[in-house]
């Protein structure tokens, strides 16, 4: 029985003591890959950036939006909304069953109006999403009823002053996956992209990030997907955002459409053996080419990498609150240019 109880304290001793040399987790990155905050956690501060309430009357708001995990902590529809004085009201694609859904509420309950409409998307999920916009599931019903806009919220992926974490991480199968990693690492060596859920890739500069490990990057696997990406999916998506806009433009209101790149588009001429890193500059061309109000974020953003370090966080996908502040004023640039009242 003693021996049984001093294994089990020698088990338990060994999971805390991992996790507490892994650090708590913050990122989305480091939690799906196994990799631990004390190689990617950031340290440097960050700005603190404000956040509102997200707007609840649509019909009384200037600007409507429909976004995805970006969208989500209302930062940049913040500084937006304060820099021109209008009330943004924001839904996020998980609250419809798809977007002609999302479209068809704001039609038939005549919504759209003397409203500016920005559809804002992860460059990843372009296709995807966008594909075919009208393919409802058929296990849930065409609701037009109106749907609330999401309640605002912040959490330990937007971290604003400090890196913030949760408990020390006791999770066996994160340990393993960190244990897995470290050791595939070592094997490979310290050029080596090594592949995963979170792809960590050699970087030619440490200067991008404040992390430990500023000579890796961490960013999704699914990024790299888009070479997959045939022209006739593209054109398909494109066709589709552009039909968006008609019905929007036709019913009195205007139209952006803001992809968000991915973080490996972003940082792409510092990752070290990754081929054709410029997949997002065709998309907007081809937006552009159909007609499409299209913002182009890649270029500011690809402008402030090496001036601001952690402006994607080094753990997560997300860029931190300087990316949003970025992105924040690369939107209300393009409602000038849209020269809303």
């Amino acid at each position: 029985m003693l021996y049984f109880f001093g294994a089990m304290a020698a088990g338990l001793l060994l999971i805390f003591s991992a996790g507490f040399y892994a650090e708590p987790l913050s990122g989305d990155l480091t939690r799906v890959g196994g990799w631990t905050e004390r190689d990617f956690g950031w340290r440097e501060p960050l700005p603190e950036m404000p956040i509102d309430a997200n707007f609840q009357d649509i019909k009384a708001a200037g600007v409507l939006v429909l976004g995805d995990s970006f969208s989500l902590a209302n930062i940049w529809q913040t500084l937006v909304g304060r820099e021109w004085g209008l009330n943004i009201a924001s839904h996020n694609y998980e609250q419809f069953v798809c977007i002609e859904q999302w479209l068809e509420m704001l039609e038939s309950n005549g919504m759209l109006g003397g409203k500016t409409v920005i559809v804002e998307s992860l460059e990843r999920f372009f296709a995807s999403r966008f594909g075919n916009i009208g393919a409802c599931r058929k296990s849930k019903s065409r609701d037009l009823s109106v749907v609330k806009p999401f309640e605002a919220f912040t959490h330990g992926e937007i971290p604003t002053s400090r890196r913030t974490g949760g408990e020390i991480p006791t999770d066996v199968v994160y340990l393993l996956k960190v244990l897995k990693n470290y050791a595939m690492g070592a094997i490979r060596g310290d050029q080596a992209i090594l592949p995963g859920v979170a792809v960590n890739a050699p970087l030619s500069s440490t200067r991008l990030f404040s992390n430990r490990r500023s000579d890796r990057i961490l960013y999704y696997y699914e990024d790299d997907a888009e070479s997959g990406w045939t022209t006739e999916q593209v054109e398909e998506s494109v066709r589709s955002i552009a039909a968006i806009q008609r019905r929007i433009e036709a019913a009195g209101g205007r139209f952006l459409f803001v992809l968000v790149p991915n973080k490996s588009s972003v940082y792409s001429d510092f990752i070290v053996g990754r081929p054709d890193g410029d997949r997002y500059t065709p998309i907007i061309q081809s937006l552009r080419r159909g007609g499409v109000a299209a913002a182009d974020v890649l270029t500011p953003f690809r402008e402030r990498i090496e001036k601001e370090v952690d402006f994607y966080l080094p753990d997560d996908t997300h860029v931190s609150t300087r990316g949003y502040l970025a992105l924040g004023e690369v939107i209300s640039g393009e409602m000038r240019r849209m020269d809303v009242k």
